[in-house]
């Protein structure tokens, strides 16, 4: 496969949040292996509370779990850093791995480039957006993407050898879904958090999940070839082998 190539793998979420987290960690290990080049997953999510590792380590973390549970949504622990974040059939969930020869070093250029690929696909529909942290925001993050001053975009990252991985939620719609469970949960973890940073794309026009998928996706090919593929059948083995990992209501 060409190196300018852009593997696209859409589609594949399998409502199994752990599950696919632990798919994006596999991609991960298969791009630092050399077995898969540059490969971005997207696609809209189920109900998903993305937990960070500093969240599992909270006093509460079991009854913020439970919050997540009563709510409808299925906890996981996520690859990437960060604090909760939520994933609903009002977001894209994407993931852009990529192989890189020294990951540390290049860590600021990974997220700065994905919160300009999201700002540039906001703007293709005519939807102006900024970059940066917004005080009292949930999951704060200096690369986030607010619209007026709400919050719209989160990214995380994960590092391997010779390959890094970005990844996040787009919010497209229903923001006030994201505040009803974080409200509970960040008081639990004992966060800051002002529900009235929580944005959504459609707080500025309703678009449709599979049009902004297509936009998203070119503007991290940026002109590139891309090939649509499924996930090999070896990184779905090595996922479900993680997944439990990833499942904080799995018990060791």
């Amino acid at each position: 496969m060409p190196s300018d190539t852009l593997t696209v793998i859409s589609d594949a979420l399998t409502g199994d949040g752990p599950l696919d987290t632990a798919t994006s960690r596999a991609v991960l290990r298969a791009v630092s292996r050399g077995d898969m080049g540059e490969t971005f997953e997207i696609g809209v999510s189920s109900r998903v509370l993305a937990f960070g590792k500093h969240d599992t380590t909270a006093d509460r973390f079991d009854d913020a779990v439970a919050v997540a549970v009563d709510h409808g949504f299925q906890p996981t622990v996520r690859i990437a850093g960060g604090r909760a974040a939520v994933f609903h059939e009002g977001t894209l969930r994407f993931g852009w791995t990529r192989p890189v020869p020294d990951a540390a070093s290049s860590m600021y250029e990974g997220f700065e480039a994905m919160s300009k690929m999201v700002t540039q696909t906001l703007g293709s529909f005519g939807i102006h957006s900024q970059v940066g942290e917004i005080p009292g925001e949930y999951c704060p993050g200096s690369y986030s993407v607010h619209i007026a001053y709400r919050k719209v975009m989160g990214v995380g990252q994960r590092l391997m050898r010779n390959a890094a991985h970005v990844g996040g939620v787009l919010v497209l719609s229903n923001s006030q879904i994201i505040n009803d469970v974080l409200v509970p949960i960040y008081d639990l973890l004992d966060l800051s958090f002002d529900p009235e940073t929580t944005g959504a794309v459609s707080d500025a026009i309703d678009l449709d999940a599979e049009a902004v998928s297509q936009a998203f996706t070119k503007a991290v090919a940026v002109g590139r070839p891309m090939r649509h593929d499924e996930l090999p059948a070896v990184v779905k083995e090595e996922a479900e082998a993680f997944r439990n990992d990833h499942d904080p209501l799995v018990r060791p």
